[in-house]
Parts: C-alpha cells; structure tokens; sequence
C-alpha cells in the first residue's frame, strides 16, 4: 500500500483538495503560507486529517478560524498575511471577526426598519384596542343619589333620569310605578334593587325611546309606536317582540349609582295583559298617540 509521500503529484492534489474545502476568506489569509508549507513538506496522514477537520471547523464557525494543530506547530512565526489586491476593480476583503462597512450598514438599516416596524405595530394595537369610557360597552359612574337628584328633580318623585352617556332611563321603580298609577309619593333613597337601567334603544328596529309621555305615563318609539310601560314591559301596541333591555345597577361603598352597560339583559317578551307584571290602572292598548 503506497502512502502519501509516494507519489509527488498525489500530495500537491490532495493539498489542493484540502485547501478548497476552506472558505475564501482563510484561503486569503492562510492559503498561500499553508500551500507552501505543504509544498515543501508534503502532508502526512494525521496533518491531512487535521486539515479536513479544520475546513469542516472554518465552515461551521466563520467568526475565528484558524490554522489547525496539526500545523501550526510546523509553521514557523506568525502567520503573514498575503498582499491585497488594489486598484481599479479591486475588492477589499475583510479580515474574519470583523464587520465591513457595507454589513455594518445594513444591520443598521436592518435593526431601524425593525424598531420602526415595531414602533407602528404596537401604535396600531393601541389605537385599534377598544378604550370604552362611555356609551354601551362601559361600566359607568352616575353620581350618587343627590347628584342624581341634582340632575333630575323629579327623580324622587317617579320621573326617570335620563343618562346620555349610556343612552338609559336610570328608573326609581316604587315612585314610577306609584306615579304611572297617578298617585304622589317620595322616595329619594331608592336601593339599587328598586333602581332599573332600561336601555333607550327599540327592540324593534333601534330608533331611541323618548321620555315617558304625561297623559299615560308610558314609553312609545316614535318610529313604529311600540309602547312600554314605566318598567320597560312589552304593552299591546307595537312591532317589538320584547320589553325594552336592561343593564345591572349596583351602588358602591361611597354611594355611587353604577350601570354596567357591557352586560345587556334582554327584556321580556311581549305578551298579554295577563303576562304583564305592572299594572298601571290604564288598558293594555293605551297609547301616548295613536298608531
């Protein structure tokens, strides 16, 4: 069995070989003194395993590579770095571990794009993220029962509170319904059991329900005539399959009336005078105008 020294023009090729498995970069730097080295030398088998082991290192690992074990040893002093091309055409290498200018631009560039992409991104979530302070979707703060009364001074007495923020009728049930019956009693301290929060909006269609009318003290939609009592129930006239909905009303440690309009109950369904849980003394066909 012939080794590697047996044959001149064997080792020169398998130097070749071996030098190409390298990237461009060690060849540039390390090629022409490891050439020579084994040219004048020719590799033995350990020093051509060790040379294919470091191609394999140099390309997995482009950031430090240098000469293998195997030869340094053999080379004498520092490595000399070969004399760069220049002139018109010429490409300036760079050395491994160090960053061009144009790789330093465009990482640059990269990472801006990047922080401008990331930049945009999170202003559109926050300008797309739903932010309810008011209107149906919100838990809202109507001020205590003296604000209430404040703003509304029939409110003791059965008139409904009208709250445009929400679009609601905030109802004192036993002086409305007391006042639907034409009768005259006070209640200014209501709980927030005897309060209701009926919603403006028309089951029907969703036009907006005007203010209980004073000759029978019931809600009616203008746009198709559906009629409610003062409690929002279903009466005989009208297109709309339900009573008017409603929201939970609670009342805090400090008093506030509070009306959480994310939590919308449906209201009851239309039925018959006998269905009907109030009874305000008038017929069931009673209107505000005729239909």
């Amino acid at each position: 069995m012939r080794t590697l020294r047996s044959t001149p023009a064997r080792p020169a090729l398998l130097v070749r070989l071996l030098l190409r498995m390298y990237p461009a970069a060690w060849r540039e730097r390390y090629g022409v003194e490891v050439a020579s080295l084994l040219a004048a030398s020719p590799p033995s088998a350990r020093q051509a395993w060790d040379l294919a082991r470091g191609a394999l290192d140099a390309r997995l690992h482009t950031d430090a590579v240098g000469v293998p074990a195997g030869l340094r040893l053999a080379m004498a002093g520092p490595p000399a770095t070969p004399p760069r091309a220049s002139g018109y055409g010429a490409v300036a290498s760079t050395p491994i571990g160090e960053l061009s200018r144009r790789t330093f631009m465009r990482r640059v560039v990269g990472a801006g794009a990047a922080l401008l992409s990331l930049e945009f991104l999170a202003g559109t979530l926050a300008f797309l993220w739903p932010q309810i302070r008011e209107g149906v979707g919100a838990t809202l703060r109507l001020g205590t029962l003296a604000d209430i009364r404040v703003a509304e001074p029939g409110f003791a007495g059965g008139v409904p509170y009208s709250f445009t923020p929400a679009r609601i009728f905030l109802v004192n049930v036993p002086a409305a319904q007391a006042m639907a019956r034409g009768e005259t009693i006070t209640v200014p301290e209501p709980s927030a059991t005897e309060l209701l929060a009926l919603w403006r909006k028309c089951p029907h269609l969703g036009c907006q329900v005007p203010e209980p009318c004073d000759d029978v003290r019931r809600f009616q939609c203008r746009c198709h005539g559906s009629t409610f009592n003062i409690v929002g129930e279903k009466m005989k006239v009208g297109p709309a399959s339900r009573g008017m909905d409603r929201f939970p009303v609670s009342i805090d440690t400090a008093g506030v009336v509070i009306v959480d309009t994310s939590q919308r109950i449906a209201g009851p369904p239309a039925g018959t005078a006998a269905s009907i849980t109030f009874d305000d003394g008038r017929p069931f066909e009673a209107t505000c105008f005729p239909v």
